[in-house]
């Protein structure tokens, strides 16, 4: 999980907007919420797939002909996950669960077998957070204005009909 330390500014700015979205309807704020997060994460899914270790690749010696190891299944196993309750949404930008998060585990600490660690997740966070900082309250008054929409009376809103 990627967690943003936000200067004062950010989260002044970004309290104000909690305010405005908990005077709506909760399920209305948590889906407009979510989904602004996700649209501030989701671009810099290339980012932790350029710091993962590319398919096709294997440390060490092999014999003549022996194929690599890597199939390049963690790459592909970069995802984004949006979750909201009770007006707290979290975004996380990591690997999708099985076999392969384990790797990624394995690759990110290191092991006591003797691999080094990587910190791809750590290089991956100091490169986007910058970035996620300054989209974020942008995407959430993009969203709170969404989700006033939801919100209006039939008849003011974009929808016809009772």
């Amino acid at each position: 999980m990627i967690d943003i330390d936000l200067d004062r500014r950010i989260n002044d700015e970004i309290s104000g907007l909690m305010a405005a979205y908990r005077k709506l309807p909760k399920n209305i704020a948590n889906k407009h919420m979510r989904a602004a997060v996700g649209r501030s994460i989701k671009p810099h899914k290339g980012t932790l797939k350029k710091n993962t270790p590319p398919g096709g690749v294997r440390r060490g010696r092999r014999r003549k002909g022996e194929k690599p190891r890597s199939s390049g299944a963690l790459r592909k196993a970069v995802a984004v996950k949006t979750k909201s309750r009770r007006l707290v949404t979290s975004g996380v930008l990591g690997y999708r669960g099985g076999p392969e998060s384990r790797k990624a585990i394995w690759l990110e600490f290191g092991t006591s077998r003797g691999l080094a660690p990587r910190r791809m997740m750590e290089q991956t966070l100091n490169e986007i957070r910058p970035q996620v900082q300054a989209v974020l309250p942008k995407e959430l008054r993009f969203a709170l204005t969404k989700a006033v929409k939801d919100v209006a009376p039939p008849g003011t809103s974009r929808y016809r009909g009772g």
